[in-house]
């Protein structure tokens, strides 16, 4: 069983350093539903000061898609970055409610994961590029470089041009 730091590292790795309730709207998608507490009611009942507000945005934590009480282990698979906020927001929810959130996480980290590289023609301008997405096989490239990966986009797109 690995640690809740190995794979929240893990998972900063393939999708990227940040919030992933964030990344994935949740917070408006759950405004619009208006049957769950909102995140912004939930910071209003905590009363925490800026400050504090601040501290807990910027600490990252594990949060377990499927809990570890209901027998769910702690894989990339299973596991979903968050900051502690949310992660507060998220269990002092009603379980339906942070199951709700549980699936737009899901949701969020299979559209991740089908992100591909894809080069789309503009009819009218034969040689204009309107959509690069990329998606990196960390198998193939090992360690993730953001500078590599910038200059293959450049490169790519340039390619593409020149032709």
């Amino acid at each position: 069983m690995k640690s809740n730091k190995k794979v929240r590292e893990q998972l900063e790795r393939q999708y990227k350093k940040g919030c992933m309730f964030k990344k994935a709207k949740i917070e408006e998608k759950i405004e619009s539903k208006k049957t769950i507490k909102t995140y912004r009611r939930f910071l209003q009942e905590k009363r925490f000061t800026a400050k504090k507000v601040k501290k807990y945005e910027n600490m990252m934590t594990l949060h377990h898609l499927k809990h570890c009480s209901e027998g769910g282990k702690t894989t990339v698979e299973n596991g979903a970055v968050v900051n502690a906020l949310a992660h507060m927001y998220m269990h002092s929810l009603p379980r339906e409610q942070e199951e709700y959130i549980n699936n737009e996480l899901r949701r969020y980290k299979k559209q991740s994961d089908e992100c591909k590289v894809v080069l789309v023609d503009d009819l009218e301008t034969p040689y204009t590029i309107t959509a690069i997405e990329f998606a990196i096989d960390e198998k193939n490239k090992g360690k993730y470089n953001r500078a590599r990966e910038k200059a293959e986009i450049k490169r790519l797109s340039k390619e593409y041009i020149d032709r």
